[in-house]
């Protein structure tokens, strides 16, 4: 493993340990309002059973550090968990939404690991590799490294993570880029794969990032422009969100540089989301 990178002289002085530890914890101010823009297209879409509302958005600077969005979530009100991908630039840090180019803690993978999916359990990090099938872990106070583990031989590659409380235990879920769901316990040790099938019953593949709100499970499409909501129970999609406005408004170089990256914010009850190298992040409400 490298090292943890340094951090420039303002964001030494600006997020200490302490100073960021109390953030992750306790902090639930609402953000400042002066950096965010509404989006051109505030209107609604219909896709089959799903409409969705834009709101704010904030631009990243893509140009100087692009980030490869991979996973994505809200630790408070104000900080995300973000793990990039690709081989020789895979990262996981923390951003603020007042700061967003400030990358916190942001700790570089080896150059032979594609980071994935990340989630915090038990104040833990979780980060899934690509191909390589591993599980880093991470301290989610200051994101140094904990140790590894391996994916179960069920799972085929590392995509998407989060979990839920089920029946008063933990589940973690997980994609490798089919159409299954892998239900795994605190251990990673997989117990049930679950299909999932679309209203035509077809299967939905390509599962990817995933986000777990009041019962319901949030997956992108890989190199789509669709998130789909997803019954486990049922093991069907039972709406559709697409955000054509929004891959359009990224201007894309390449393909596989699609909508990626979907974090619940409980505080505001709507979800941000985003893509791979994109030059924002943008606020939405899912109906």
């Amino acid at each position: 493993m490298k090292k943890t990178t340094a951090l420039t002289y303002f964001s030494i002085i600006a997020f200490s340990l302490t100073a960021f530890v109390f953030l992750i914890k306790g902090s639930i101010d609402s953000y400042d309002q002066s950096n965010l823009s509404k989006s051109e297209c505030p209107q609604n879409y219909t896709d089959l059973k799903g409409t969705h509302k834009l709101l704010a958005r904030i631009n990243r600077d893509n140009t100087k550090n692009p980030q490869y969005t991979q996973g994505l979530l809200f630790v408070n009100q104000t900080t995300l968990l973000e793990s990039s991908g690709q081989y020789g630039k895979s990262s996981i840090h923390y951003l603020n939404l007042d700061d967003i180019n400030n990358l916190i803690f942001n700790y570089e993978l080896p150059s032979n690991q594609f980071g994935e999916g990340c989630d915090i359990i038990n104040n833990k990090v979780y980060q899934l590799t690509w191909l390589e099938r591993k599980i880093n872990v991470f301290n989610a106070d200051d994101l140094s490294f904990i140790n590894e583990m391996k994916l179960d031989d069920k799972v085929e590659a590392g995509w998407g993570l989060t979990h839920r409380v089920f029946n008063g235990e933990i589940q973690v879920l997980i994609t490798d880029g089919s159409n299954k769901v892998h239900i795994a316990d605190e251990n990673f040790n997989v117990k049930q794969s679950i299909s999932i099938f679309d209203d035509k019953k077809k299967p939905v593949t390509n599962l990817n990032e995933l986000e777990y709100v009041n019962g319901t499970l949030f997956a992108n499409i890989y190199l789509t422009s669709k998130i789909v909501a997803i019954d486990l129970e049922n093991k069907k999609v039972i709406a559709t969100y697409d955000f054509q406005g929004l891959v359009k408004d990224a201007n894309r170089k390449k393909r596989d540089e699609c909508l990626n990256g979907i974090a619940y914010n409980e505080y505001t009850d709507s979800f941000w989301i985003t893509g791979k190298n994109w030059g924002f992040i943008q606020e939405v409400k899912l109906q």
